[in-house]
């Protein structure tokens, strides 16, 4: 199984790493550290907290319903969580991890026209419209 890093964009596989070997959870630890940036993710088949949380959602979540909306379609004056970043060039993916458009992030749409300007943690930022329809959201 192969990993893609959301910061980065570096793809690896998990089950060759060595990141925690001092440290004292060791084996039982259950998150992933890309080899490249060192960005820490949770590994959602064995993190029990995880999986917890997932059966929750799937509680809440109407019975066959899947939000499949980009940030593109979000009107004015909504906030929104990202889940997910398609697939980019890593250069725009580690620029958007830098401004903090991230899965998880909260983003609250403020304009659409001329162009989309979203505000996430405090700070105002334009996005082009096709890095926007990129950008897999669900409601917060």
């Amino acid at each position: 199984m192969r990993v893609r890093c959301p910061m980065c964009g570096y793809e690896y596989d998990p089950s060759d790493l060595r990141c925690h070997v001092g440290c004292p959870v060791g084996a039982r630890c259950t998150l992933i550290c890309c080899p490249q940036c060192g960005y820490q993710m949770p590994d959602l088949e064995r993190s029990t907290s995880a999986r917890w949380f997932r059966g929750l959602l799937a509680r809440l979540r109407p019975s066959g319903e899947r939000s499949h909306a980009t940030l593109a379609d979000v009107p004015p004056g909504r906030s929104v969580v990202v889940m997910e970043i398609e697939e980019t060039e890593g250069d725009r993916l580690a620029r958007l991890a830098h401004l903090g458009v991230l899965p998880g992030a909260v983003v609250h749409v403020l304009r659409r026209r001329p162009v989309l300007i979203v505000e996430v943690d405090g700070a105002t930022l334009a996005l082009d419209p096709d890095v926007a329809a990129r950008i897999r959201v669900g409601l917060v």
